[in-house]
């Protein structure tokens, strides 16, 4: 095919889905199963991904610069080139594995209830949540340069020892919310039905017309 038939389909291809397809041939798939994903003929997908390989870049548009060119391959070079690709490093999300009786009973539940939008109304969620007081939670990731390690702004302070921290617990309905409780200590069985179900929960659905009491397994 001549070249300026070739070039309106490379410019076509949206800047996210060239980088769709830098990330699945990374993943390992083949460009026909890649250009099936995105939508492309094998070719584009070969020519925008060679792209990436000789210049580190998946734009179309002339340089005015020559390409850079990696000539050591190191962690740090790895690392300022995933920076300039625009790719950070992020903690992934946490998720609670299901079994499948799980899945059976969320789908029986789902199934019983699909056809009553008015139903989701009426339920009433909670959950507790644990805030630490002196630092963040969880992992911090900062992107540096050389000889950056040191600034303030790339250093998170903490202190040794337990960290002191606040566990709150709430319920919220669709048109309303419970009061924000402050739990102290241990939070066990008793405490629970004593202190949040019959002091919080109880007058919380008793003032509402209808209620479901969505309970968040504690």
């Amino acid at each position: 095919m001549p070249r300026g038939k070739q070039q309106p389909a490379f410019d076509q291809v949206s800047e996210f889905d060239r980088g769709r397809i830098v990330a699945y041939r990374d993943c390992g798939l083949s460009f026909r199963k890649i250009g099936s994903r995105v939508g492309r003929n094998q070719s584009t997908v070969m020519r925008i991904f060679d792209r990436w390989m000789q210049e580190s870049t998946t734009d179309r548009r002339a340089r005015s610069h020559p390409p850079q060119c990696t000539t050591s391959l190191s962690v740090r070079a790895i690392r300022r080139r995933l920076q300039q690709s625009g790719l950070s490093a992020r903690c992934p999300l946490l998720g609670l594995p299901l079994t499948q009786n799980d899945r059976r009973l969320h789908h029986q539940w789902w199934d019983e209830r699909r056809m009553s939008a008015a139903e989701w109304n009426e339920v009433v969620f909670t959950d507790e949540s644990r805030i630490c007081l002196q630092h963040p939670e969880g992992r911090i990731r900062v992107r540096i340069h050389c000889g950056e390690r040191m600034l303030n702004s790339c250093v998170m302070h903490r202190f040794t020892g337990p960290a002191t921290g606040i566990m709150v617990w709430g319920g919220i309905g669709y048109h309303s919310h419970t009061p924000l409780v402050r739990i102290a200590g241990t939070l066990n069985s008793q405490r629970y039905i004593s202190e949040v179900l019959e002091l919080v929960v109880l007058p919380y659905i008793q003032g509402l017309a209808t209620a479901i009491f969505q309970q968040d397994n504690a």
